[in-house]
């Protein structure tokens, strides 16, 4: 199988990464203070999938040195949600007669994004709900609360070539499945998300010890009613039904699963860089504002990160 990653940050670089260990054709694109290492020294992988070695990549941090032959079989999209478009523009190039897409991304509206840009009967999408690290020139995966799930909104995408793409992951080292209910899947990401990374930036602990402080339990319950009632207004379907359901899945086994990791949020403030909090907490608000739903808790929380942003950018 021969793919191109655009945006081999931490999430990338491990998808990238199993997958050239595993004998596939896999060419890195991302910032030069990452793969420049990976380039000189390989890239390492460590954590709870064991420690790996891997030579075989190709790297680029320029979009005009990769080559657009032989045709790809995939192009991975593992952007910020901020980057999306400009992404999109990137992908065709590399579209080739029988070339698909996949995105592994937080957040809503990527898709309505790609979509603007891209046929969408080649375009899949992947949830991913396991923990990176990165540094320069190597990633550790920290956590995995489920498998990765690959699916497509449009049913003309091929379903076998979505299969072969999720045992490739599999064979790689990666749990991984398709699943024909995607989009439920990702609004499940996006409620994990809104409930964990912001608090977990403000307050700057693990995903755990937001579990252990009453106040910040009662504030993830919150940002997680609230994003149940805009989703029950916009008539888009959630699993489980409802928010105490969610909630008891939240407390009791997705934050237990994932304790000991601290947000990719976290890390990007840390490294003075933009996060996706608009894609997570302020999509709820922007959707709840679209159907005359207060948002009181996710409002804060996204106002409070983009504040601490714009503290840390002056340091």
């Amino acid at each position: 199988m021969r793919v191109v990653i655009i945006g081999a940050g931490a999430i990338g670089s491990v998808l990238g990464g199993l997958l050239a260990k595993s004998g596939h054709d896999v060419t890195l694109l991302g910032r030069a203070w990452h793969l420049d290492v990976v380039q000189q020294r390989g890239l390492t992988i460590t954590g709870i999938w064991g420690e790996h070695h891997i030579r075989n990549l190709t790297t680029a941090t320029r979009l005009d040195d990769i080559p657009t032959s032989p045709p790809y079989d995939w192009v991975f999209v593992c952007v910020k949600s901020y980057d999306t478009e400009s992404a999109a523009k990137a992908v065709l190039r590399f579209l080739g007669p029988a070339t698909l897409v996949c995105a592994f991304q937080n957040g809503l509206g990527n898709y309505d994004t790609l979509i603007q840009h891209l046929p969408p009967e080649r375009i899949a999408l992947g949830r991913i709900i396991f923990g990176v690290e990165l540094e320069p020139g190597q990633v550790r995966v920290t956590v995995c609360a489920d498998e990765v799930l690959i699916g497509a909104p449009d049913p003309r995408v091929p379903q076998e070539a979505m299969a072969r793409l999720a045992a490739a992951l599999k064979e790689s080292g990666v749990p991984a499945r398709t699943t024909s209910t995607i989009l439920v899947a990702l609004w499940g990401k996006v409620l994990y998300n809104c409930a964990l990374n912001g608090l977990s930036t403000l307050f700057e602990v693990s995903y755990g010890e937001l579990l252990e402080h009453p106040i910040a339990a009662r504030m993830m319950r919150a940002i997680i009613e609230e994003a149940y009632a805009v989703a029950t207004a916009h008539h888009v379907p959630l699993k489980p039904a409802t928010a105490a359901e969610y909630v008891e899945l939240l407390f009791t086994r997705l934050i237990p699963t994932t304790a000991v990791h601290h947000s990719s949020m976290l890390q990007d403030v840390q490294r003075h860089a933009r996060t996706e909090i608009e894609s997570l907490n302020g999509a709820i608000v922007r959707l709840g504002q679209q159907v005359g739903i207060d948002t009181p808790m996710n409002a804060l929380v996204t106002r409070l990160v983009h504040t601490k942003e714009r503290f840390l950018a002056r340091q």
